[in-house]
This record gives structure tokens, C-alpha cells and sequence, in this order.
């Protein structure tokens, strides 16, 4: 997230962590940027579950001890790889976090917004992408030149407002001759050729999923004569998400 820098660990920094939370949050809310900078290195470690290591007894506190040093930490650098960790290896809810955004520096406020609304956005995508699957098989069956291969982008930057700007991509798919997959890479050298609307030279739907202003947008673009910008509520019942009150912002 921030500016180039070298750090490193060593047993010192393992020691602390097997010696428990206690340990842990006397160097986290200690005054040594350095040596807060080598543990939380040391605990990506030891969170990764590739390298097998249980700290399944300290989960919970150390999760809200990570969220404590995003808020009230003095140093950016310290903040910026507290939030890397949560935001690899913590799921929602992240009360914490999401009680004091407000207390964050705003270069880190959207990183720290999606952060906190992982666990929903999870529970969100598969709607998004049953009804950019909708769309693209209602366009199809009356378009029969529209292609078999359309690439869906969840794009965090995607707006009403369409600007011609250099998408965030958060996920990407390939909707191949009726099957979804998730493994194609994406040329992202694409994003230069775009026409007049801002939309990549290949056929495709874009998502973005609104949390804060409870809304979703869809915008597809099949060819010159097959563009759309549609804007959704989005409701939520029991931990449910779904779609409603579709409304068009363009189409062409």
C-alpha cells in the first residue's frame, strides 16, 4: 500500500508471537515502529495457512488487536500493514474497524471500507454474477451475433457517471459458451482501447457493488449497438442479498 521499504524478521519476532496476544500487543502498542513493523511481518507468517502454523487460541484477539493498531496507530506505515493483514487473512464483522473509520486517515478509508465489508461482498458477488448472466442471455437470444466469450469485471471504480479512467479490478471471469470460469487470466493492456464510453474494445459486463449508498451497477457492452448502464437497489432480508428496483442511468 505504501512507499518501498525493506523490513525483515527473525526468531526473535516468532518467539513473540508463540508467547501469546499478551507479548503481541505489548510491541504493537509499544513506541519501536521498527520492531512493529518486524512483528507484523512475522505474523503474516504465521497467518498465511500455507506455512501451517496454529494460532487458531489467539485469532479472535489478535484480529481486534489488529484493528485497534489501524485506528489509533501514529505511524501510516504501521497502519497500512496491520490493515494488509486483516484484509488477507480476517473476515467480517470487523467491528472495530468498521465503529471508527471516521478515525482513519482518508488514504487508507477505502481500502479500510472494503475491508470491513468483505464477509457482505461475498455474499453479494454470486448475485451479481447470476444477473450479469441474466443480462447477457437476454441480450443473446435476440442478438445471435453477440460472442460466446464475454469477460465480467468487478470494477471498484465503476460509476454512473462512466468516465474514461483506468478500471480497479477486484475479480474478473470468463462467461464462455455458457460456463463461468474464474482461472483465465485478463490482458489488462486492453484497458487503453475503449470507445467513446469508456468501455474496453472486447466484448464484456462490468459490476460494482455500492455498499455505502446501498446500490449496485451493471454496465454491459456488447458491440456499438448493445451498451447499457443499469442501477440497482440492493436489499437485504436475514443475511440475504438481493437485487431490486432496476433503473437504466444510459443506454446505447
Amino acid at each position: 500500500m505504501g512507499e518501498s521499504r525493506f523490513v525483515s524478521y527473525s526468531d526473535e519476532e516468532k518467539q513473540i508471537v508463540r508467547q501469546g496476544i499478551n507479548a503481541i500487543r505489548t510491541v504493537l502498542t509499544g513506541t519501536d515502529e521498527a520492531s512493529k513493523l518486524s512483528l507484523l511481518l512475522c505474523l503474516d507468517w504465521f497467518m498465511d495457512p500455507y506455512y501451517g502454523q496454529d494460532i487458531s487460541d489467539i485469532k479472535e484477539e489478535l484480529t481486534d488487536l489488529l484493528q485497534e493498531v489501524v485506528v489509533s496507530d501514529d505511524s501510516l506505515s504501521v497502519k497500512e500493514d496491520a490493515l494488509e493483514l486483516l484484509s488477507s487473512y480476517a473476515w467480517g464483522p470487523l467491528t472495530i474497524l468498521e465503529n471508527n473509520i471516521e478515525s482513519v486517515e482518508e488514504k487508507l478509508r477505502p481500502d479500510v471500507e472494503y475491508t470491513v465489508n468483505m464477509h457482505r461482498i461475498a455474499l453479494i458477488e454470486p448475485v451479481m454474477l447470476d444477473e450479469c448472466n441474466r443480462l447477457y442471455k437476454e441480450n443473446k437470444s435476440n442478438c445471435s451475433w453477440i460472442s460466446d466469450r464475454v469477460w465480467i469485471l468487478y470494477d471498484r471504480k465503476l460509476s454512473c457517471s462512466c468516465k474514461d479512467e483506468k478500471p480497479d479490478i477486484e475479480m474478473y471471469w470468463l462467461f464462455d459458451k455458457g460456463e463461468l470460469l474464474n482461472g483465465v487470466p485478463y490482458k489488462r493492456s486492453c484497458f487503453s482501447l475503449t470507445n467513446e464510453k469508456g468501455f474496453f474494445l472486447r466484448p464484456e459486463i462490468r459490476f460494482n457493488i455500492l455498499l455505502k449508498e446501498g446500490k449496485a451497477l451493471i454496465t454491459y457492452y456488447f458491440g456499438t449497438r448493445c451498451a447499457r448502464c443499469l442501477e440497482y437497489e440492493l436489499k437485504c432480508v436475514d443475511g440475504k442479498y438481493s437485487l431490486c428496483n432496476m433503473t437504466d442511468v444510459w443506454v446505447s
